[in-house]
């Protein structure tokens, strides 16, 4: 039996397991291609497949020959690169990304940069992008007989046919940027694109990115070989965002027109699809509390309102807009508190989801049926259902607990069913589905007549890297409180993996706390929390109201102030702690990352009696220094909403903390600003309040680099190990 230790956690092969990545069916459905971490080398992932007739797994492309070839040639990572891999939390090398072109004889392979096509049939691989040059973005148009692409802010289209390039738009510039998404759509509203192919291949929607309204600023990326001083335009809450317009292209013809979304000059462009021959954008207002959907006709820019959603809080996005033809579309909506699933024909929409508590992700429509996840006991379990289009009925057909991902090939003919619970590290299952009557077999819904193929599984045998610390692994124990109000809070609890101390044990609470994220879940446990339970530590996480996977009543009593129903929540929740017999009451701490580097700060200021001590990693410190789209969702502008911004800052209760408190950040972050923890610094220092801190030069807000990582983790065990 061996202790985790922080460098093993961070270390080859990786402890985190074999289960694929990123599964897609070919669009013939013979075979599956996935990523997978290669055993040598944890931040790279290597392209593989599975053939469903054979069963059989096999390597495709191993990413390292290809990063070592001399087709890969590029020029530097540009800085909009860089940003947009930190914006989608997208940190390995090799094949990160693929696609299979719509007849299915190509793979569209992304690598360092650089576009790549595999050939399926042969296996060779060829590269279309010009040497020494950077793309992003890269996908084939609807009938794949184009590849399109950004470079250096301006749009590109390569004919497969004629293996020609050729260049869209020329004004890209730092300013400008076209068929990108902006900093606010990719970090705050998860749009990651920023052009939409039509169905026939005719019309190219793109958007227009200007950000020179944005204000100028400065970041001081320090590093360890110096200091550069980085100009970076952010949207401050309250103050300009960028300029973004959406364009048309006639392929058949080649003029650009622009096409008018807005009913206001500050309104958010949140998606694009089309709807047949018809675009179908969201527009949601600057204050968030109203979502639109348009009907553009690409041939006139002639538009109608389908429908619109409005709330008094704010109006979550979602991508749940599945087309169903000209006239009918699915769509997901909170209009009644839960997100249920409409069906949209001719102007009437009809809910089709009364059973379930909530449905999170519609994943296939098709025939007589809709395929979604969702929930309808716990929060805490993710499950699938089927749909009637017709009857509105909900089955839900899987049935092992705990928290269920599914893919469906692009005929609904193949289910892909991934499942990991508490005591279950993963696995993976295939399932032929047709149109018969259904019945639960194992854990997903297949016809009487269907094959069910356990296709990966994650065993914890004495062949798997983590079997060396199997047998101090802890299962975690799911439970429940409930605030003043009547509503549960959900908590998953990890206690210590060795024997309870003459005392009591200390007790850790990793939180975050905002809005848009759920921590407690039936799966395997992240092992960060093993790595905290093998040095004596028990981990309490807990969802506070204004958390994800919920209804309306949860999520919104957060609105118009920060950090006070969320402390309030997070305070019984340690109470909990304090009333086990396990637990040493009096040495409970507190750790988070960004919002949770916040509540963290804000838990001990405002119940210094119950945290002994902290470590808030990127914390935002005040409100009015975060983005426009996120901050103003909840708290309005800063002029509409003066106190409320006052009072969500930290600085108004720092008298209050008097625990040992530890602040780390990285010094090149780009989203919560290293001017978010020096402002801090000022403050206790000010007040004379001991602290201790730990800046990481060149490290962005994930902080992700591995020797970061061990460093970090190294010196929250020895922080905790000290204060208590």
């Amino acid at each position: 039996m061996s202790d985790l230790t922080v460098e093993r956690l961070f270390s080859d092969p990786p402890l985190t397991g074999t289960l694929p990545s990123n599964l897609q069916f070919s669009p013939d459905g013979e075979r599956i291609a996935y990523l997978k971490i290669a055993d040598d080398d944890r931040e790279r992932t290597d392209l593989w497949q599975y053939r469903i007739a054979g069963g059989a797994h096999s390597l495709w492309l191993n990413a390292k020959a290809l990063l070592e070839s001399e087709t890969t040639a590029t020029a530097a990572e540009s800085a909009a690169e860089k940003a947009a891999r930190e914006r989608s939390r997208s940190f390995n090398r090799g094949i990160t990304a693929f696609r299979f072109s719509p007849d299915g004889s190509q793979v569209l392979l992304p690598v360092g940069g650089a576009g790549h096509l595999l050939d399926t049939a042969s296996g060779a691989v060829s590269r279309f992008t010009p040497s020494n040059t950077r793309q992003t973005d890269f996908r084939f148009s609807s009938k794949g007989s184009y590849l399109t692409y950004v470079r250096a802010g301006n749009l590109y289209r390569y004919c497969l046919q004629t293996e020609e390039e050729h260049r869209l738009t020329d004004d890209g510039s730092d300013l400008v940027s076209n068929g990108m998404a902006e900093f606010i759509a990719q970090e705050e509203m998860h749009r990651f694109t920023g052009y939409w192919w039509s169905p026939d291949e005719r019309y190219l929607a793109f958007t227009r990115v200007d950000e020179s309204l944005v204000a100028q600023t400065y970041r001081y990326e320090i590093d360890a070989a110096g200091i550069q001083v980085i100009p970076q335009r952010y949207p401050y809450a309250g103050a300009a965002n960028a300029d973004v317009r959406l364009l048309l292209l006639d392929c058949h013809s080649g003029e650009i027109h622009e096409l008018n979304y807005k009913a206001r000059e500050d309104d958010y462009l949140a998606r694009v699809d089309w709807l047949g021959d018809k675009l179908a954008v969201q527009r949601q207002d600057r204050g968030q509390k109203t979502l639109t959907l348009l009907r553009i006709d690409p041939t006139d820019a002639t538009q109608q309102t389908l429908l619109s959603e409005h709330a008094d809080t704010w109006v979550n996005l979602h991508d749940n807009f599945k087309p169903l033809g000209q006239e009918r579309f699915l769509w997901t909506s909170e209009r009644d508190g839960n997100s249920r699933l409409y069906l949209y024909n001719h102007g009437e929409l009809r809910n089709l989801s009364d059973g379930a508590r909530r449905i999170n992700r519609v994943l296939h429509a098709g025939g007589d049926y809709a395929w979604a996840l969702g929930w309808t006991q716990s929060p805490a379990e993710q499950h699938l259902f089927r749909i009637s289009l017709a009857e509105g009925t909900l089955q839900q057909v899987s049935s092992d607990p705990g928290w269920h991902e599914a893919t469906l090939s692009a005929d609904g003919r193949w289910l892909l069913d991934r499942v990991t619970a508490l005591d279950d590290p993963g696995r993976i299952t295939l399932h032929a589905l047709s149109d018969a009557p259904t019945q639960t077999v194992g854990n997903a819904a297949v016809s009487a007549s269907g094959e069910t193929k356990v296709i990966a599984r994650e065993t914890i045998d004495r062949n798997h890297p983590y079997f060396p610390y199997a047998r101090q692994h802890v299962t975690p124990e799911l439970g429940a409180l409930s605030t003043e109000d009547g509503q549960a809070l959900h908590y998953r609890l990890t206690r210590p993996s060795g024997p309870t101390p003459a005392g009591g044990s200390p007790a850790i609470v990793f939180v975050y706390g905002g809005p848009g994220v759920q921590r407690v879940k039936n799966e395997w446990p992240p092992l960060l929390l093993q790595l905290l339970s093998c040095h004596g530590f028990g981990v309490l996480e807990l969802d506070n109201r204004g958390s994800a996977n919920r209804d309306r009543d949860f999520e919104t009593p957060i609105y118009g102030r920060l950090g006070e129903v969320e402390v309030r929540d997070q305070v019984v929740g340690a109470t909990h702690l304090q009333s086990l017999d396990w637990v040493n009451g009096e040495r409970i701490g507190v750790f988070g990352h960004s919002y949770g580097g916040y509540m963290t700060i804000m838990c001990m200021a405002k119940a210094s009696e119950i945290f002994r001590a902290g470590v808030a990693v990127a914390p935002v410190t005040d409100w009015r220094l975060y983005d426009t789209h996120y901050t103003e969702r909840y708290l309005s502008t800063p002029e509409d909403n003066p106190e409320g911004y006052e009072s969500s800052g930290v600085f108004p209760y720092l008298d209050g903390l008097k625990g040992q408190l530890l602040l780390i950040h990285g010094m090149a972050d780009d989203n919560v600003l290293y001017t978010h923890s020096t402002l801090l610094y000022g403050a206790l220092q000010a007040r004379r309040q001991p602290f201790e801190m730990m800046a990481y030069p060149g490290s962005k807000h994930a902080l992700q680099e591995r020797d970061v990582s061990i460093h970090r983790f190294n010196l929250l065990l020895d922080f905790f190990r000290r204060a208590l």
